[in-house]
């Protein structure tokens, strides 16, 4: 097990690598250091408001959305009321429109909202957790971005042919395993695609952070012993994923049902505005990443930045402090250039 990162301008990328292949990818970003709440950190929080319905109450923690502590069978702890100051700690991140999920946790008394401890950066977090080493992806020879593009590809080609689509859409993510391009063997051409759709299945969903439920339709299956064995191999596919996963048995359409544990943000929540279109911030980004490849591969030349309307505007804001922090890389020798030959969002990088 390994950890490759890649700390640019804006972002930090990692991955976990197991053997020679990405089981989980993560993203880090400058836009939200100090204003998102890391699985893992403590804070003392303020009750916001109960919820008697809902079992639970909101509280504020100063960094984000409001989180919500769910009370349990116990019901809500003595002595909690709106206007106190809470020990928390969070259980899950905010993704989508909702909060997130709070644990209590015993801290001293004091003011509130505030942050009590706070989680490493992401590099650090990753190895923690995983007791495994950090190495920078240069080093590894291991082109991140590439990895993350397959990622957020919808279609993800199979081993001896065959393919899987997967899209994600508000309730659930589906993943269809299309058998076009495999050719028939001697052995059960429908079990034997859908083991090899079943165990890269799983691997995609843990690397893009799927959370929440997924419905795979696999090639329907005539013998019950078939599908049984199937299942298993779902099952045994997700051995070594983090999250929980529940499987329900196969419909008699041949969709098999699960359930994965929400730990975080999905990658498409994080790197897109809606479904296959990537937000201004990653465009943005992808844009001082040419920027600063650039620069490494021409140490001596003045560059220039060409940006259409959309990224310059996000670019000359500059939430995030770009410019300052390549320039502590690059030297003082860019420009950025507003371009009418580019679409909104696209750019090029290059010498003057």
């Amino acid at each position: 097990m390994r950890i490759i990162v890649a700390e640019h301008v804006g972002e930090t990328r990692a991955a976990i690598f197991g053997g020679d292949r990405a089981v989980e990818l993560h993203l880090e970003r400058w836009s939200e250091r100090k204003s998102r709440a890391i699985r893992g950190e403590i804070y003392r929080a303020r009750v916001r408001r109960i919820e008697p319905q809902l079992n639970g109450a909101f509280l504020d923690i100063g960094r984000g959305p409001d989180g919500f502590l769910p009370f349990g069978a116990a019901g809500r702890p003595a002595g909690f009321h709106e206007g106190a100051g809470i020990g928390v700690q969070i259980a899950r991140e905010a993704f989508q429109e909702k909060g997130p999920t709070l644990v209590l946790h015993e801290v001293e008394p004091g003011d509130a909202p505030e942050a009590l401890l706070t989680a490493p950066p992401l590099a650090e977090r990753l190895s923690g957790l995983n007791d495994a080493p950090i190495i920078q992806a240069a080093k590894a020879g291991i082109d991140l971005d590439a990895e993350f593009e397959a990622a957020l590809d919808a279609d993800v080609p199979l081993n001896g042919g065959g393919r899987l689509i997967i899209e994600p859409v508000t309730a659930l993510t589906a993943i269809d395993v299309d058998a076009a391009g495999r050719t028939g063997g001697k052995g059960n051409f429908a079990f034997d695609l859908n083991r090899t759709a079943a165990r890269e299945a799983a691997r995609q969903i843990r690397l893009r952070g799927i959370g929440g439920v997924v419905a795979i339709d696999f090639l329907p299956l005539k013998k019950k012993g078939d599908q049984t064995a199937l299942e298993a191999t779902l099952k045994s596919a997700f051995k070594n994923d983090p999250a929980k996963v529940d499987i329900a048995p196969s419909s008699r359409f041949a969709i098999v049902e699960l359930a994965r544990q929400r730990l975080g943000r999905a990658l498409h929540e994080q790197m897109w505005e809606r479904f296959g279109v990537e937000s201004l911030e990653t465009a943005s980004l992808a844009a001082l990443r040419a920027l600063e490849a650039e620069g490494k591969a021409n140490r001596a030349s003045q560059l220039v930045l060409e940006a259409g309307p959309d990224v310059h505007d996000w670019l000359t804001r500059d939430p995030v402090g770009w410019n300052k922090a390549m320039a502590s890389r690059l030297g003082a020798r860019f420009t950025l250039k507003l371009s009418d030959r580019l679409p909104p969002r696209g750019f090029s990088a290059g010498r003057v």
